[in-house]
């Protein structure tokens, strides 16, 4: 991997990216971490229900959809 391609994070870039928060309340919140132990991270899981609705709503294309990472998707179909 080139140093380019890496930032201050050490992270390999993908694309632009925004930090934004929510606030989701707690009964929620759990509801949501329990969902996403399908070895995806929140965020992923979060992205891909986001990213669902979108497409639903004809927003998004579905070759526009973000690719999940490969250490999340090994040993999964898609």
């Amino acid at each position: 991997m080139v140093m380019s391609e890496i930032n201050k994070g050490g992270r390999p870039r993908e694309e632009p990216t925004n930090v934004r928060s929510v606030r989701v309340p707690d009964r929620v919140w759990k509801l949501v971490q329990k969902a996403s132990k399908g070895s995806r991270s929140i965020n992923e899981y979060l992205l891909s229900l986001i990213e669902d609705d979108l497409i639903k709503r004809k927003m998004l294309k579905k070759s526009d959809r973000k690719r999940l990472s490969s250490k999340t998707s090994k040993g999964r179909s898609q």
